[in-house]
């Protein structure tokens, strides 16, 4: 039900960034990949996703990720949104590109 809303977020974060889905869900944890995956992570609980469905979703992608580390994610995100008027600026495209 909700995998063209996790796709569609992906490529759009994708596009951004310029970087592959395979990129984005490495398991690197230079700031860069995390900082993508917690704005992913972020997206997709502004869109109701609770934390367990895209803990499943990331696994079918072999992606696995304890949903502890994707709500501390949110968190995150959520305290630099609220913090930056650069990343609401990044928020804002990241909802609307390719849409």
């Amino acid at each position: 039900m909700n995998e063209h809303i996790f796709q569609s977020l992906i490529d759009n974060i994708t596009q951004l960034y310029s970087v592959s889905e395979k990129e984005l869900f490495n398991n690197e944890k230079n700031y860069e990949s995390v900082e993508r995956r917690q704005l992913f992570f972020y997206l997709c609980s502004k869109k109701n996703i609770p934390a367990v469905t895209i803990q499943k979703y990331l696994a079918k992608k072999d992606y696995n990720i304890h949903h502890s580390n994707i709500l501390r994610g949110i968190n995150r995100i959520s305290t630099k949104v609220e913090q930056s008027e650069d990343y609401q600026k990044v928020i804002s495209k990241l909802e609307f590109i390719g849409a």
